[in-house]
């Protein structure tokens, strides 16, 4: 299974890091995500995300952000290896990030004595795009930088509803 990632650069306004830092972690690391994370519905309560969401819709006009979260990873944080079922498409959105944070990785599922598939390398205001059904994690983090990251599911049909089964069951 080949994984296909779209990549684009959006600027980042400085209030978007202290907006998701002020949140703290909402989640009590339930996720896969064992990071500091927010709520999954930024884009509802809160205007300071609507810079991105707008530069968003620009380059997906045909897509709609159901899901939206801030992370904040710091040494020893990591997210399990898992997928966004039941949405078309998830992003992460680098918004605080220095060279030496631990890279996003798509792993070779089938193989994982071979190299990933892609391991992406966080820069900041680099928005990368894939799908809702590709597998990726985050090593534990090693970098002394907090690896700062807005992230999200979309759907190009705003009419269904969301698959809460796990499939892997």
């Amino acid at each position: 299974m080949d994984v296909k990632i779209e990549s684009h650069f959006i600027p980042v306004n400085d209030n978007i890091v202290e907006e998701i830092l002020s949140y703290g972690d909402e989640l009590n690391r339930s996720s896969p995500v064992r990071a500091d994370h927010t709520r999954w519905q930024l884009q509802q309560d809160n205007r300071s995300f609507d810079y991105f969401i707008e530069r968003f819709h620009e380059i997906y006009p045909s897509y709609k952000i159901n899901e939206l979260w801030g992370a904040t990873y710091r040494q020893g944080d990591y997210a399990e290896a898992h997928n966004h079922y039941g949405f078309d498409r998830a992003f992460a959105w680098f918004v605080d990030t220095h060279p030496c944070c631990t890279p996003l990785v798509f792993p070779d599922i089938k193989h994982f004595w071979l190299p990933p598939h892609e391991v992406i390398t966080p820069r900041n205001g680099m928005l990368y795009v894939f799908s809702g059904k590709d597998i990726h994690y985050v090593a534990p983090h090693t970098c002394k930088h907090p690896r700062i990251v807005m992230s999200g599911n979309c759907r190009k049909d705003i009419n269904t509803e969301v698959s809460t089964e796990n499939p892997w069951q």
